[in-house]
């Protein structure tokens, strides 16, 4: 038999739209579409998480229908982040490559092709004075949205066609590059007909809508990363036991060793457990040194490895001050710092009585106040998605050095 495809129908929860969802099920299950929807308990009874439960459902299906309407959903409030669950359902599905058919109702469609070049000159205002896109859609225009509601603008006429997120989402939605297709609830069975004949056209484009070809490249990419951590540990054993001295050039071999996991290029993602998208790369580490208070003498710092074409001080006085060496060795903190000149980001890290500093370029311009703005997600790229090799690694030295 051949698998049937799997569509998941996606929209706030608002009573003008369970009649079409309805219909469209229907009719795309006549086509021979398996088409699930909560209405109709086919994904049995409701979880205490809800949310975790739609993005499942997402993980699951080979397409994502949208639907965007009037209503943002069934309470006023957003959720924590300035989100909803239709959003966060739209955010899965694009972070997991789903096919996806954005349809919008015609009269907010009109009315957004009228808002958008605002929406846009506030979202390039918001990136201009933050130096980062923002975490929710919502953040740079709730402001103004909320300013015009107030007003008896014309602004106001065409944003109370819709709850203000519903702006938000529908702009992101527009600057992913989506094609925004129209459709009209008053015509629910007639606008199924035309869902099934885009669906039918845009499928014959997609190869590898079986989910189960998806869930085997991930666990052979999970196999994949815990050989290259056992292989990677006992590489980084082998190293430390071979260790004759504690010499420049035996440590140097040993950094060389221990940091090959961050030797390649690392996306930079903004809310990356949430709503992911790139926004810069780093390169791999192409540079580092490490120091050490030796015996006798607790007043410096004093280099003990180093690899890359770099030229490090040989030794630092621990009262010396803006030298991000001594800073994150007296504060026994992780510091992030970036050389604009160089447009290279420096991460240090404290590990007993050593510091270790790496060295990573990156790939697009960016200023000191946009790499400040974007730190957490730069320590995500760097450290957090690599922690298991960070950890061995970090272990190794504050136990040797």
């Amino acid at each position: 038999m051949i698998n049937k495809t799997r569509i998941f129908i996606s929209s706030a929860y608002e009573t003008d739209l369970k009649g079409p969802r309805k219909i469209i099920k229907e009719y795309l299950e006549q086509c021979g579409h398996e088409v699930p929807i909560f209405e109709d308990g086919d994904f049995g009874t409701w979880e205490k998480d809800t949310l975790k439960q739609c993005l499942e459902i997402v993980e699951s299906s080979d397409v994502v229908i949208l639907l965007i309407n009037r209503k943002s959903g069934a309470r006023s409030r957003l959720m924590n982040g300035n989100v909803t669950p239709t959003y966060l359902e739209y955010v899965a599905a694009r972070q997991k490559n789903k096919h996806m058919l954005v349809f919008v109702s015609p009269n907010v469609k009109q009315k957004f092709n009228i808002l958008k070049a605002e929406f846009d000159r506030l979202y390039e205002g918001y990136v201009a004075e933050f130096h980062r896109s923002p975490n929710s859609p919502y953040d740079p225009l709730m402001e103004w949205i909320e300013d015009q509601l107030e007003s008896e603008g014309t602004f106001k006429q065409l944003l109370e066609e819709a709850d203000p997120f519903v702006w938000a989402f529908l702009f992101e939605v527009f600057r992913d590059g989506n094609w925004i297709y129209d459709f009209d609830i008053s015509k629910s069975s007639e606008q199924a007909h035309n869902i099934s004949a885009t669906l039918s056209t845009s499928l014959r484009s997609v190869v590898g809508l079986i989910s189960e070809r998806e869930h085997i490249d991930q666990l052979k990419n999970q196999a994949t990363y815990l050989y290259a951590y056992a292989e990677y540990s006992l590489q980084l054993l082998n190293e430390m036991n071979s260790m004759k001295d504690i010499g420049k050039h035996t440590w140097s071999n040993f950094l060389d060793v221990g940091l090959s996991f961050l030797m390649q290029q690392m996306h930079i993602f903004q809310t990356p457990d949430v709503n992911p998208r790139i926004v810069n790369t780093v390169s791999g580490c192409n540079a580092a040194s490490l120091y050490s208070v030796m015996e006798g003498n607790i007043t410096m710092l004093t280099l003990v490895g180093a690899i890359g074409d770099i030229n490090p001080d040989e030794f630092y006085q621990l009262d010396e001050e803006n030298i991000y060496v001594v800073d994150s060795y007296n504060q026994q903190v992780r510091l992030i710092t970036f050389n604009a000149e160089k447009q290279t980001i420096y991460v240090t890290e404290p590990i007993g009585n050593s510091v270790l500093c790496m060295h990573f370029d990156l790939t697009l311009p960016w200023s000191e106040e946009q790499v400040k703005a974007y730190e957490s997600e730069i320590n995500y790229a760097i450290i957090e998605q690599h922690e298991f090799f960070y950890e061995f690694l970090i272990r190794l030295l504050g136990g040797r050095t």
